[in-house]
């Protein structure tokens, strides 16, 4: 019988946990969170790991018998993808998942900018009855869309929504979907950045994608263009978007995500009027762990039929 490792619960159900159990597969626990090291704990029979982080605290060579992992995230960079390729792991991540309520955020925060919500809060804060003629529609809008996977076909069909006109750049664009008014590749970033009206970064990190927006991505964006990132605070030059908002340039910015998190309580991004900071915090929704779930009891019971288990 293969033993599974559960270093995080996440508040899976026992049911949850008991229907992995009735695939064949013996599901164990560890005494306390995935972010703590056990040194103490043998992993040497372990066949697979579901995790998030783990292996940052407690090194991938201490488990000689692992064959397969799956992360709980659909980023996968704080995996030792290198290792799993060398040594024969299958790996597994949960691709969509937070899909939903990332591209809701992304919605939210433009809708925020453009209807110039911290007016609003702040006049009945301060109990000021006032108008503000100066807010902006999003229809008929163009919007840029970095990346056609999951993500950015769910960021594209809710923008559709709003009858703008939505471009999707990707390495392999895909519109299976027709979410998209159109695709195509990265090479016409330039041109599109200089178009837009939104700029949505939806692009996974990897090492070919850091610094992807950098100062010269900031140049040609319109003067009162909103800029997103909701997916790794790395792709983003923070210096250069630091420059650029600080000079009047955009309308204004959501960040989700951030090269140096938590953000320094003394980082000059937190006095920005014209940004929405958020706390790597996009991709929380209360369906989530029913997704990922989901995804992990799929995947795990096709590696197990794999592998003759069940």
């Amino acid at each position: 019988m293969k033993k599974l490792l559960f270093p995080n619960k996440q508040n899976f159900t026992e049911e949850q946990f008991q229907s992995l159990r009735d695939l064949g597969i013996e599901v164990i626990f560890t005494a306390g969170p995935e972010t703590d090291v056990y040194d103490e704990m043998d992993f040497s029979d372990i066949d697979a790991v579901v995790c998030f982080k783990f292996f940052s605290y407690n090194p991938v060579e201490r488990f000689p018998n692992l064959k397969y992992v799956h992360t709980t995230s659909t980023g996968y960079d704080q995996l030792p993808i290198k290792y799993f390729d060398e040594h024969g792991i299958i790996w597994k991540n949960c691709p969509g998942v937070h899909s939903v309520p990332i591209s809701e955020f992304v919605i939210g925060s433009v809708l925020q900018m453009y209807k110039h919500s911290h007016f609003l809060r702040a006049n009945q804060r301060a109990h000021k009855w006032l108008c503000d003629w100066g807010v902006q529609e999003l229809y008929q809008k163009r919007v840029l869309v970095l990346s056609t996977g999951s993500i950015g076909q769910q960021v594209a069909k809710r923008f559709q929504a709003f009858d703008t006109t939505v471009i999707g750049l990707d390495k392999f664009p895909n519109n299976k979907n027709g979410y998209y008014t159109e695709v195509g590749t990265m090479d016409r970033l330039d041109e599109e950045l200089q178009k837009a009206d939104v700029v949505v970064n939806c692009i996974p990190f990897f090492p070919g994608t850091f610094h992807l927006i950098d100062q010269h991505c900031f140049d040609l964006m319109q003067e009162k263009a909103i800029f997103i990132n909701i997916t790794r605070g790395e792709i983003v030059d923070s210096e250069a978007l630091l420059k650029t908002l600080q000079s009047g340039k955009l309308l204004g910015a959501a960040i989700d995500v951030w090269e140096q998190e938590p953000l320094p309580e003394d980082s000059p991004f937190w006095d920005i009027d014209r940004l929405l900071i958020s706390c790597h915090n996009s991709f929380a929704g209360e369906g989530n762990l029913e997704r990922i779930f989901a995804c992990i009891y799929n995947d795990t019971k096709a590696w197990l039929e794999s592998c003759g288990e069940t």
